[in-house]
């Protein structure tokens, strides 16, 4: 059987897993799943989607690779279809932060149990960082890759032990592992949202208008934040 292969920011997301009953939770066409099985890092894995196009594709795959009996497929609306204690783990990827948020609150029941995580939010990290802390999750992992010039964030959380202390602005935004340790993929992407914001504003010099007015003072903003990071990172 051919070796599954992953993209580089799916393959984050798997690395981040170290639990053995794992759900995928907008499994799309089931492929970090079936990793995951082939790969042998999880004993049992629980592919859900809200979507069946993609939820019958991943069937499909996953009865070709002969992993029928290992991976469950279940039509779910984030956590609905799942049982509280059915998985160590929950993945969740490849969506946007607001939504991750919403699919978080609407899973109580498994956040109330400790399920840990494994997140890997579209855009709005800061949002998702935010609600975890205000659960009570601690985060105790962080990556970040490029592909296809674009920039994500994988984030590890489990319940926290000890009261978690207050996020800066920039740790939200940024991370605070990421920032503490100095990560080379977020000090490039940090630079070139700052370089790209400095663009734009020299540009909106020429233009006077409240319109070009307003945007130059919010692009200020920005640039001053991310110059604040970059400080961190120096």
């Amino acid at each position: 059987m051919t070796d599954i292969k992953l993209s580089k920011r799916m393959q984050a997301v798997a690395d981040m897993v170290d639990e053995s009953k794992i759900v995928d939770i907008g499994c799309d066409h089931a492929f970090v799943s079936m990793y995951m099985i082939q790969a042998k890092k999880a004993d049992r894995v629980i592919a859900m989607d809200v979507k069946k196009g993609p939820l019958d594709i991943a069937k499909n795959n996953i009865f070709d690779y002969g992993m029928a009996d290992l991976i469950d497929v279940r039509l779910s609306n984030g956590f609905d279809k799942l049982s509280v204690g059915e998985a160590d783990c929950a993945i969740i990827a490849g969506m946007g932060g607001g939504l991750m948020v919403d699919i978080l609150t609407r899973g109580k029941p498994h956040i109330d149990a400790g399920i840990h995580l494994v997140l890997q939010p579209q855009s709005e990290p800061w949002k998702v960082r935010e609600h975890l802390c205000s659960i009570g999750y601690e985060i105790v992992k962080e990556d970040m890759v490029e592909e296809d010039d674009k920039f994500y964030v994988i984030i590890k959380a489990i319940p926290a032990i000890e009261d978690i202390k207050t996020y800066s602005m920039v740790e939200l935004t940024y991370g605070r592992i990421l920032l503490k340790v100095k990560h080379p993929v977020l000090i490039r992407y940090i630079q070139k949202n700052r370089d790209k914001n400095i663009e734009l504003f020299n540009k909106l010099e020429h233009i006077h208008t409240d319109k070009s007015f307003s945007r130059q003072n919010n692009l200020k903003e920005e640039i001053l934040f991310d110059e604040e990071a970059l400080k961190l990172l120096a």
